[in-house]
């Protein structure tokens, strides 16, 4: 059970990127739109990740991070949880998870992500 649920998260995760590389999210209509920016003119914590990682898989990274800096910080973060989740067993995991989902680490993301959305919308970042 475990196995599948790695090979279905795999598999999700290859199309959208191989979506987000092949098409460029500024260019194409059947890009997701963010709701939240549709909808208030505001850019949310998120907004920009689809055009990032476009940017980012074809090696420019300098244009990928202006799109959202936050995700500097996020994307290592995300990896790292996704191996504790998907990959770890045992002891190792419990390190791991001790780590990635401590209180500090949560508290910390829950100050980054508001401060990033009031100080991008400030700057027009």
């Amino acid at each position: 059970m475990r196995t599948k649920k790695i090979i279905i998260c795999l598999a999700i995760v290859t199309v959208v990127l191989g979506l987000l590389y092949l098409f460029n999210p500024v260019d194409t209509a059947m890009a997701p739109k963010c709701i939240f920016h549709s909808v208030t003119g505001l850019s949310c914590p998120g907004c920009g990740m689809q055009r990032f990682l476009h940017a980012f898989m074809h090696g420019h990274f300098a244009e990928a991070f202006r799109y959202n800096y936050l995700l500097i910080v996020l994307i290592p973060y995300l990896i790292l949880l996704g191996i504790e989740k998907l990959f770890l067993t045992g002891e190792t995991k419990a390190r791991w998870k001790r780590v990635i989902e401590s209180r500090v680490v949560a508290i910390a993301m829950l100050i980054l992500a508001p401060s990033w959305f009031i100080i991008r919308n400030i700057f027009n970042i």
